[in-house]
């Protein structure tokens, strides 16, 4: 009886000692989104805004040359 129960206890604590000890932090690590999600949030994406001309050119000339 007390062997069964010894090597019972000797063989869960070699599980555990072998799980404690196996941890990779960096298996672990998120490196963002995939695929699937930047399909479904394509149109949601911030981009950035268009380079708008100025309403008048002549306007922005004279501006410069006085500044």
């Amino acid at each position: 009886m007390w062997r069964d129960f010894t090597n019972a206890l000797r063989e869960l604590r070699r599980s555990l000692g072998e799980a404690g000890g196996s941890y990779r932090p960096d298996l672990h690590y998120m490196r963002g989104p995939g695929p699937k999600w930047h399909a479904k949030y394509a149109g949601l994406a911030a981009k950035p805004p268009a380079k708008v001309a100025p309403a008048d050119p002549v306007a922005g000339d004279l501006t410069e040359r006085h500044a």
